[in-house]
């Protein structure tokens, strides 16, 4: 049977993560050993409030279903987290491993981020006689940056250089735009840069060799640069940066090492990091066919990141677009078919069992939920590069049968969630591109707010559709007001002639009102309007328009779609009489009806069909008040 290798992951730090993966795939091949990688992200919203609902990928994990976990501690960070799966992990029993961050009760390999930098900054201070040397870091707190924080301040003292807090500078955070923007300050501010400057990753070696670059100070005749994580940018720069080899991949076979022979929940175990020197400390260096590489891949990635922009937007617009829930479906599995470059060859797009009532769902906000309940469906399902058909798995089983080979396979899985609410999560299979950059961060986030904008659009069209309901409905009869007559009659007349549609108007007058009010009060006045109302309106066709026109008047309008010439004249009267029957009325309540088609062709509006149909029921209304008086001077003889 096949043995499985939970990993738990923070997607921000994208070279360690993508190399430390590697070198478990490495380790794995052959082995018959799968390797599932749950990643998360964690973020700012817009209103600065910490959102951690990315963790949640972590509850699709069942650790008994596994034979190994990792968790990469020190990338996820946060100490809620951490310890709700640590009690887990303990309960299942099952062997772990965490990276670089110490978690109770179970064994850590951690990088020794000391040694790699303490040698890289002793380097620069024996053979480059430099004793100016300031430190650089982000405000994030980390095992990896306070190790390499503390090699800093230990290599001073050793050898007898003085501790200036004054050259110990922070960013808000770890990336080469927040190191640009901080140099780029710091030199226009004219103060004196140091001799050396130990950054604590690359990305920010790489934003200080730019400011020095743009204001031509010579690196490292003016200032020397180290960097730590020896990404491939540092080899291809000019001059090339001085930088420490944390041996991710080393580390990510150890893991696989340790879970197959056994582990020390008690043993902390460290591999080493190695300072790799280059010019940007003032050593020589040449890797030609390293740069030639790296200078052709430039162009690969703009084209990859125009490619993955397009692909962003396309997907925004689906969403917009899209008017209900069986075209969005249908839109969302047509496009990621024909496109999913970075989705890869086999990939699973899962929703919640009950996602499509959610879309419909018309509260402003959704309540926090950060389960994924016992199934979910598949709304997108690509094999091979070919459409599978959409099918419901149950949860715990994370990827559908499909998907499962005899070789030994990486699956990568990313929540889809907005704010706090979980609505699914995505797979792919052997393909490790969503890590790249910030892919697979952008990817989610966006699915994840088109779908909140998609329930947003839904809930405010119920809302204009029920607030349009209400504006256009009369309060006494039930009927539509005259306001109905402009905002839905008239395009439902214009609807009828556009799809070759007779339309159908009958118009109600109710018989002797003046006489009803006069005599009997307003009160039987309003009886008979909601009388009459109710009797036309339980008589035609539930999806025609009743419209109490004027105080005692309605108009009726339909189509020929579902009209087979019945006489509705007829049927309102009868309808009428037998409420009226068992009311006991003093008065007797009838109505004159009367009834005109348009056929589609027809250049009529609607108020001149109105008119002509007022006339016909005119005509019965004089018909009926003939016969009225007819029969009472027949009772006066």
């Amino acid at each position: 049977m096949k043995r499985r290798v939970a990993v738990l992951a923070c997607g921000w730090s994208t070279y360690f993560l993508k190399d430390f993966i590697l070198g478990m795939q490495r380790a794995v091949k052959d082995k018959n050993i799968d390797i599932y990688v749950f990643n998360m992200y964690n973020y700012d919203e817009y209103s600065g409030f910490p959102n951690w609902t990315g963790a949640s990928i972590f509850n699709l994990i069942h650790y008994e279903d596994f034979d190994g976990i990792v968790v990469l501690a020190d990338l996820i960070g946060n100490v809620r987290v951490l310890e709700r799966e640590r009690l887990r992990i303990l309960k299942s029993g099952k062997p772990a491993v965490c990276i670089n961050k110490k978690m109770e009760g179970i064994c850590c390999l951690r990088i020794d981020n000391y040694s790699g930098m303490y040698d890289a900054i002793q380097h620069i201070i024996t053979m480059h006689n430099v004793r100016d040397i300031a430190f650089i870091a982000g405000k994030e707190t980390s095992i990896d940056i306070s190790e390499r924080y503390r090699a800093y301040t230990q290599v001073l003292k050793d050898n007898n250089i003085e501790f200036d807090q004054n050259k110990i500078f922070s960013i808000q955070f770890t990336d080469y735009h927040c190191s640009y923007r901080f140099f780029s300050d710091y030199v226009k501010s004219g103060r004196k840069l140091p001799e050396a400057v130990a950054c604590a990753n690359d990305l920010i070696a790489l934003g200080l060799l730019k400011v020095c670059v743009e204001n031509k100070i010579n690196v490292p005749e003016q200032i020397k640069i180290i960097g730590f994580d020896d990404i491939t940018e540092t080899q291809c720069t000019q001059p090339s940066i001085t930088t420490v080899h944390n041996n991710a991949e080393l580390l990510g076979a150890e893991v696989i090492n340790r879970l197959e022979f056994g582990v020390n929940p008690s043993q902390l175990l460290k591999m080493r990091s190695t300072p790799v020197l280059r010019q940007s400390c003032g050593c020589a260096y040449m890797n030609t066919k390293q740069q030639s590489r790296f200078t052709l891949s430039i162009l690969d990635d703009a084209n990859k990141k125009e490619e993955f922009d397009t692909q962003i937007e396309v997907i925004g617009e689906i969403f917009a677009e899209s008017a209900d829930v069986f075209t969005l479906l249908t839109n969302v599995e047509n496009f990621f078919t024909k496109s999913h470059n970075f989705e890869g060859s086999d990939f699973c797009i899962f929703m919640k069992s009950d996602w499509t009532s959610v879309l419909i769902n018309s509260m402003e906000n959704l309540p926090q939920n950060l389960n994924y309940g016992t199934q979910v469906q598949a709304i997108c399902s690509v094999q091979d590069n070919k459409k599978y058909l959409r099918e419901m798995i149950n949860t715990r089983e994370l990827i559908p049968a499909k998907m499962k080979t005899d070789e030994s396979s990486t699956f990568l899985f990313l929540p889809v969630f907005h704010h706090s609410y979980v609505h699914g999560y995505f797979v792919t299979k052997n393909n490790l591109s969503m890590i790249d950059n910030r892919y697979g961060y952008i990817w989610s986030r966006t699915l994840g707010t088109s779908i909140e904008q998609f329930r947003k659009k839904n809930m405010y069209r119920q809302m204009s559709q029920q607030y349009l309901k209400l504006s256009t409905k009369d309060a006494l009869s039930g009927a539509l007001n005259r306001q109905g007559l402009e905002k839905l009659a008239k395009p439902y007349y214009a609807q009828n002639k556009k799809n070759g549609l007779t339309t159908v108007l009958f118009f109600v007058d109710i018989n002797k009102m003046k006489h009803i009010n006069d005599q009997f009060g307003h009160l039987h006045g309003d009886l008979a309007v909601k009388t009459v109302a109710a009797a036309a309106m339980e008589t035609v066709p539930k999806n025609w328009l009743t419209i109490r026109y004027g105080g005692d008047e309605f108009l009726i309008v339909g189509n020929s779609k579902n009209y087979n010439g019945e006489d509705y004249c007829s049927m309102i009267k009868k309808r009428l009489e037998s409420k009226t029957a068992v009311m006991h009325l003093p008065y007797n309540l009838s109505a004159s009806v009367g009834t005109y088609s348009v056929p589609a062709h027809s250049e009529l509006t609607l108020e001149q069909a109105v008119e002509n149909v007022d006339n016909i029921m005119y005509e019965q209304k004089q018909a009926f008040h003939k016969e009225d008086d007819q029969n009472k001077e027949e009772a006066h003889e």
